[in-house]
């Protein structure tokens, strides 16, 4: 395709007016994730192709306003104003709540009088129908001079009539939206004549910002000293005025007509949420539920495919045993081919948590659970936007982490930073499913396993002990100020597959080239190790030793030397040096246990059975009180910070070694304490 221009492009809007599932639309599987300059708040980046000009798309943190109240919204007022920044916008799209367009527009005017070519998206006009919202689009049109396009994200709908407008889009507004005030023209003024700017508004910003600029600006301290202004002042005029404005221009564009159907639809969503949903005891008994078959799902949909993935494995090993017997067969069969498989079984059980996680938040019921978590997390530090990175933490605790960038309360972002890492990863997930599956029955009850009760039960001792952490940090930590939720809560909808598939493929993706590569270099490392050992030999003529390395069975490797070095620590714990290889290996990433586990009993037992039975025929049957040892495993993975990459999180997003140093101590130590207890008691 010939390309005859490059555009680039940002989306910006409200949180939760689809930006997300727009920018998916119009790049596909066509995106790149990073992280902003100097920031680790992960962005992405998508591209798209239309009549000879590709278009880079940037997809922004939700704002209410270009004036940030936290640091996901300062990431959108840096942008808008760092023309050197790679990533400034040649227009912008600006998406809005068809159903509660009159907030929407604040953001929109502000935008607009900043002087970038704009188009206005009126998202979810679907839902405004359900709520007799009727927006006439001529008439605003016409009143906010720019093209306005209605579509539905979610299904596609406007999507090419989008595209065609963005070819064209070079309107700028000339009559500024909001007019700045007339007294204020001396400092205004001088602004203009500093920053070398035509555009008047842009010079008030420059004054209304107390949250950048002014930190970071000398001038524009003094002229705000020397005019006694008050940023937040001018902000509070800027706003009432724009307010006014955008009230004429949609008593003339909308009008609320609700139809008997939709004003049903609407009583029936409300009495959902009050009787149900945000119910302050059936809200916590679906949402316990919804966690309890979300982890039957895993043990009972990821087992079919777990086998036939290791069949799969199985089948090439045998047919390689046949070829090039030698060190380099030896190395496929109990080095590489190990490693592909572990990385691939983790898949089906990765897919269905972020596939049931994806659901929550695309129906609507994630920001319901937010709001209903509110009540319990106040007493524990936390307020209900906690728990958006408490949940998202089940995926993974670093994205989780820098998510906690949207709490505006840096001792409440802290506490739920330090007490992320307790809950439950995808990571933890691999270990847990196999410890479970070689110390608990197979017990079922129709729809019901004992194992998936007992994974969930690892799950709430992860919430309740992040919990605990919170808590005892809001007794240290002062307080002095208080925090309060306010959030709007979305309307129900229809999980739209392109938008669940998505963001499950990226992630996967993630996971499987990132996280696979490490576990597969620990994986090669692991065979190097088993397979060697050191061998003295003396010399004759000067009685000196001198070390080769020779291939040596497993106990006399260089990976048995050092595990039975670490095994006196280790057996109070009711571990072998073999798990605490596993264990050792295990701090870059949690999920490599499994892996090392797999290429230690592969070097170890050439058999063609899967890990779960060389371990359970090895170690475990050796073991008086498997039990004791499984749940001393379970516990410490539940309680110990084995991850590298989050420790480097913490250390960036605090700015600082003393928390993650903290941190790290803190959960060894109540690792280790919790399974020696555990392991010795019931022995």
């Amino acid at each position: 395709m010939k390309i005859t221009r490059f555009v680039k492009l940002a989306i910006i809007g409200n949180p939760n007016v689809g930006k997300t599932s727009l920018f998916n639309n119009l790049t596909g599987l066509n995106q790149k994730v990073g992280n902003y300059s100097g920031v680790t708040v992960e962005k992405k980046i998508g591209f798209f192709y239309y009549k000879h000009i590709k278009y880079q798309i940037i997809d922004l943190p939700g704002t209410y306003s270009i004036y940030p109240s936290s640091e996901d919204e300062e990431i959108v007022s840096n942008l808008l104003n760092n023309v050197n920044d790679s990533d400034y916008p040649d227009k912008i799209i600006v998406v809005v709540d068809s159903s509660n367009i009159k907030k929407n527009l604040l953001l929109f005017s502000q935008i607009q009088d900043l002087g970038f070519p704009v188009l206005l998206i009126l998202n979810m006009m679907d839902q405004a129908k359900k709520k007799g919202i009727h927006i006439n689009i001529k008439n605003l049109k016409k009143a906010l001079l720019t093209d306005v396009i209605p579509l539905d994200a979610r299904k596609k709908l406007g999507i090419d009539k989008l595209k065609n407008k963005l070819k064209n889009l070079k309107k700028i507004r000339e009559e500024p939206f909001f007019c700045t005030r007339k007294d204020l023209s001396n400092p205004i003024n001088e602004v203009i004549n500093i920053y070398k700017t035509n555009n008047r508004y842009k010079a008030w910003y420059y004054l209304a910002n107390n949250k950048i600029l002014i930190k970071e600006d000398l001038i524009l301290r003094e002229i705000k000293k020397k005019y006694n202004l008050v940023s937040k002042k001018l902000q509070i005029k800027e706003t009432l005025d724009r307010y006014e404005k955008i009230t004429k221009i949609l008593s003339e564009s909308v009008s609320d007509i609700i139809s008997c159907k939709e004003k049903n639809i609407l009583e029936f969503s409300k009495k959902l949420d009050h009787h149900l949903i945000l119910h302050p005891f059936w809200g916590y008994f679906i949402f316990l539920f919804f966690l309890f078959f979300i982890f039957q799902c895993i043990f009972f949909w990821s087992d079919s495919p777990k086998i036939l993935i290791e069949f799969f494995f199985y089948f090439i090993k045998k047919k390689l045993e046949i070829f090039y017997p030698g060190p380099l067969n030896d190395f496929l069969l109990q080095g590489l081919l190990p490693g592909i498989s572990t990385i691939l079984t983790f898949v089906p059980q990765i897919f269905i948590l972020l596939f049931f996680l994806l659901i929550m938040e695309e129906s609507g019921y994630i920001s319901r659970v937010i709001f209903l978590m509110d009540r319990i997390m106040r007493p524990f530090g936390l307020n209900g936007k906690s728990v958006v990175p408490l949940i998202s933490s089940i995926a993974c605790a670093i994205p989780a982490i820098m998510s906690a960038r949207h709490i505006e309360n840096p001792r409440d972002r802290l506490i739920t930073i330090l007490a992320t890492p307790f809950m439950t990863c995808s990571a933890r997930l691999p270990v847990y499913t196999l410890i479970i599956s070689l110390i608990i029955p197979n017990k079922k009850w129709g729809f019901i396993q004992l194992k998936g009760i007992v994974l969930m039960g690892m799950y709430l001792i992860g919430i309740l002990s992040a919990l605990t952490v919170s808590m005892i940090l809001h007794k240290f930590l002062k307080k002095n100020y208080k925090s309060h939720l306010i959030m709007e809560i979305p309307t129900y909808k229809i999980p739209i597959f392109r938008n669940i598939w998505i963001p499950i493929w990226i992630n996967l993706k993630s996971f499987i080239v990132n996280v696979g590569k490490m576990i597969l270099l620990v994986n090669i490392i692991i065979w190097g190790l088993g397979n060697f050992g050191p061998t003295n030999n003396n010399i004759n003529s000067d009685n000196n030793n001198y070390m080769t390395i020779q291939k040596k069975d497993l106990p006399n490797s260089y990976l048995g030397i050092l595990g039975k070095k670490i095994e006196p620590i280790l057996n109070p714990l009711g571990y072998d040096w073999k798990i605490g290889i596993g264990i050792l290996s295990s701090l870059i990433a949690r999920e490599v246990f499994v892996s090392t586990m797999t290429s230690v009993y592969n070097i170890e037992n050439k058999e063609n059975n899967s890990l779960s039975e060389k371990m359970k025929n090895n170690f475990f049957s050796e073991k008086k009180q498997p039990m004791a040892t499984g749940l001393s495993i379970l516990f410490f993975y539940a309680f110990s910070m084995q991850c590298m990459s989050t420790l480097s999180i913490v250390k960036k997003e605090t700015k600082s070694w003393k928390w993650p140093i903290i941190q790290f101590i803190f959960m060894t130590l109540l690792a280790y304490t919790t399974s020696f207890f555990i392991y010795q008691i019931l022995k």
